[in-house]
């Protein structure tokens, strides 16, 4: 079985990277759509991984017999991605 902090490492990495790259583009270029939805996306995957790395009440996993994550994590995972996918996109 995987560890939650194993699980919540990728988002926070690959947070940290999409915001630090895109608040450089805001600083170089100014603000545009696609450098601020992937700042938000990053920021959005940087909160994924705090809360599993930090075990947040949120970011619990329901019982073992269901083993399904919260909707929560669920919805910033979707944002995080549909973000990235946009900005690869672009």
């Amino acid at each position: 079985m995987t560890s939650g902090k194993i699980v919540g490492a990728a988002p926070l990495i690959t947070g940290i990277l999409l915001a630090f790259q895109s608040a450089g583009t805001v600083v170089q270029n100014g603000l545009s759509l696609w450098a601020v939805s992937s700042l938000v996306g990053g920021c959005a995957a940087i909160i994924v991984g705090l809360g599993i790395l930090l075990e947040w009440k949120t970011f619990e996993v329901e019982p073992t017999e269901s083993n399904r994550p919260s909707a929560a994590v669920l919805g910033f995972a979707a944002v995080a991605f549909f973000v990235g996918v946009a900005v690869a996109v672009a």
